[in-house]
């Protein structure tokens, strides 16, 4: 009898073989970092790196503790405060986009200062790297215009990339992502055409993701107003710690280590440099004092960069958010060896004592990756708090004539300020505080508020009670303005102008604080303004904020003590934290141009408080008070202290003569510029002496007795 092999062995066998291969293929990848992968899997180019070939950590050391980072699953939010020479564009912003197009596939946001600048990175940066590095060139073909394909959007298996420019609210806020990017956000737009701060808006559109990751990173500016120094403040503020290779005690690698030797005091000195001897300039431990070598600071940043799990970075503080604190002394570049530094601070420091700062600001933030203080540029809040003034809230002194409202509009309140102004455009501060409640819906909420605050008069010094004058609302936000336009709306008058105000996009201060506004074309409606029949007012707010702060080489009204033209005024007891918000910009250099300066709005402080006086210094100038001849200032305080002087049956049979005074209608829609405006000589008085008769009896009395003013 025929016996046959048992064959159930090799079947298990066999099918063990076949579908451990099916398994394998369908298995996820084994877990890798972001590091691990650009070691393994990138090549540079020529056109990348002075250094092409395999992508070797070992020419960016410092970088390692930051891409470990950015691959731990428990840190989602990843903050560099870094110079300009470290090789951060290309060993962490580089590799974590390739990471995640080939290891993790996501949709990734990448948030440019500008659109050119999103354009320039892909260029330069990220199609060099995608054609050099096989594994992303056969996911992502540089060649396709298919669905949407170009510079700034490539599509890739199982996700999206988009570089878009921070000054674009559609690109920032359209797109969810599970990996956000942002680079140099000191440059990025504060403000996106009135919708937020990109960073914010751009990290919004990540949280749907539980396991998304958040990268900002770039080079700081002014101490006090940079966003990247406000972004380390939520951090771990990890710092990079290297060990004497003489005593073995470790410190952080910084400037106040570095040695310039001096040339003797019978050597001529030379041009530029003088007698320091930037070519021998030396690095020395603080522990023990001894020098550090260029070769030994290389050679102790990559031993300190080897040792896991922190890879040389300590956090100073606990947070769930991990910053990096980097200056140029962690790159072991040929570029950045002691003496190049040395030369570059020497240099700086020559401009800097011929009154030429840029350079020395430029050294302080690119290559010791530190905000730049600028002292004595605003005076402290400490003085103005001294020279407060012993009148009360809601009263004004005897040079203050004319009250204006300005009102800054928040989500959840509005913020106003209430000066007065007189002779020579000086202002007194009558109010400042804030109405609190929405103010999405029109006539609800906080705009209640405003409405009975522009009933309440300021009580002057000679006893009369001064109605307010105009008022000027910020327009700007866009998920307020429909509200804000209705008010305006409802409440513009010819006597008493209430006017929607828009802050001027113009960093470099060329639009005038007042410039006549469009009129209103009937026939196109297409913006939330024409709507509504409401002129638009533009506010040159860089000229105004010149004005009010000026800085250190201009000067500013806010500056200015005692009295007279063109001094500001406030009451002691005004709620605390208006000195600080008056001081909440500085005015600092143009990362492109150092000798242009733009206002930058500071990140320990709200600004709401500058910003309703640079609206109440438009309606000033809306008014005409700047231009006012000194008779027609006199005619004004005469009105108010004569009005009471008169004899009582001859101000009885004036005001009884006189009509209610009526409210002037809304503007219509088409309503030229000037229907809009306000003469100086219309300006509101108060209520007492509103009738047209009195105001013409006075008049006649102060031309007889002092002559027809010229």
């Amino acid at each position: 009898m025929l016996t046959l092999p048992d064959t159930s062995a090799w079947e298990a066998a066999a099918a063990d073989r076949i579908f451990g291969a099916a398994w394998s293929d369908m298995a996820p990848p084994a877990h890798m970092g972001i590091g691990e992968w650009s070691e393994a899997r990138r090549t540079l180019s020529s056109e990348e790196s002075a250094l092409p070939g395999e992508y070797s950590l070992e020419a960016t050391p410092a970088l390692r503790g930051i891409l470990a980072a950015c691959s731990d699953p428990k840190i989602h939010k990843v903050v560099n405060q870094k110079p300009a020479q470290i090789g951060y564009t290309a060993g962490i912003v580089c590799n974590a986009i390739g990471y995640h197009i080939d290891h993790k596939p996501s949709v990734i946001v990448a948030v440019f200062p500008r659109e050119k600048s999103a354009k320039d990175f892909s260029t330069e940066k990220l199609e060099p790297m995608i054609r050099n590095t096989p594994v992303l060139r056969a996911k992502i073909d540089l060649t396709s215009r298919e669905r949407g394909q170009g510079m700034t959007r490539r599509s890739f298996p199982g996700g999206l990339l988009k570089l878009v420019g921070s000054n674009s609210p559609a690109d920032v806020k359209s797109t969810s992502a599970r990996v956000v990017i942002v680079e140099e956000p000191d440059d990025a737009a504060t403000d996106v055409r009135g919708q937020g701060d990109a960073i914010k808006l751009a990290e919004e559109r990540a949280k749907t993701y539980p396991d998304h990751l958040i990268l900002i990173g770039g080079t700081p500016t002014a101490k006090g107003a940079s966003s990247i120094e406000a972004e380390m403040r939520t951090s771990d503020q990890r710092r990079f710690w290297i060990a004497c290779p003489h005593c073995a005690e470790e410190h952080v690698p910084v400037w106040e280590n570095v040695i310039i030797p001096q040339l003797p005091n019978d050597a001529p000195a030379r041009d530029v440099y003088g007698r320091a001897r930037w070519e021998d300039a030396s690095y020395h431990c603080p522990a023990c004092g001894a020098q550090i070598t260029d070769d030994e600071r290389i050679l102790a940043i990559r031993r300190a960069a080897a040792v896991p799990p922190l890879y040389g970075w300590r956090p100073e503080v606990e947070s769930s958010v991990a910053g990096f604190n980097a200056n140029e002394l962690l790159s072991i570049f040929d570029g950045s060896r002691l003496p190049n530094l040395a030369r570059k601070f020497v240099e700086a420091q020559h401009e800097m004592d011929e009154g030429r700062p840029e350079a020395m600001v430029v050294f302080w933030n690119s290559t010791l990756g530190l905000p730049w203080e600028y002292k004595g540029e605003l005076p402290e809040e400490d003085e103005l708090r001294a020279r407060a003034e012993a009148y009360a809230e809601w009263s004004v002194p005897a040079g203050g004539l004319l009250p204006l409202v300005g009102v800054d509009v928040q989500h959840d309140r509005l913020a106003v300020t209430v000066w007065v102004v007189g002779r020579g455009e000086e202002m007194w501060l009558a109010y400042w505080g804030e109405l609190y409640g929405q103010t999405v819906v029109a006539h609800a909420g906080a705009w209640v508020e405003l409405e009975q605050l522009l009933q309440r008069t300021v009580r002057h010094a000679s006893g009369a009670a001064l109605s307010i004058a105009a008022c000027g609302i910020d327009c700007s936000d866009g998920q307020t303005s429909d509200a804000a336009y209705s008010f305006v709306r409802k409440h513009h008058r010819r006597d008493r102008p209430v006017l929607a105000l828009k802050g001027a996009s113009d960093d470099e201060g060329r639009v005038e604080i007042w410039t006549p506004p469009k009129p209103i074309d009937p026939n196109h409606k297409s913006t939330k303004a024409s709507r509504y029949g409401v002129q638009v007012h533009l506010v040159g707010t860089a000229k105004a904020k010149d004005l009010l702060l000026g800085w250190a080489t201009e000067g500013g009204r806010v500056r200015l003590a005692g009295n007279g033209a063109g001094r500001m005024h406030w009451y002691e007891g005004v709620r605390a934290d208006f000195y600080e918000q008056l001081l909440s910009e500085i005015k600092v250099p143009s990362r492109n141009n150092p000798k242009r300066r733009a206002w930058k709005p500071r990140t320990d402080r709200r600004q709401e408080g500058l910003d309703c006086t640079v609206y109440s210094l438009y309606m000033s100038r809306h008014l005409r008070l700047h231009l006012r001849r000194p008779a027609q200032w006199d005619l004004a305080e005469l009105l108010l202290r004569q009005g009471a002087l008169l004899p009582e049956a001859e101000a009885e049979a004036v005001e009884t003569s006189a009509p209610a005074p009526k409210e002037a209608a809304p503007a219509k829609v088409g309503a030229s510029s000037a229907s809009m405006e306000t003469a100086p000589e219309t300006a509101p008085v108060p209520a007492s002496l509103a009738s047209a008769q009195l105001q013409a009896l006075l008049k006649n009395r102060y031309l007889q007795r002092h002559g027809r003013p010229g």
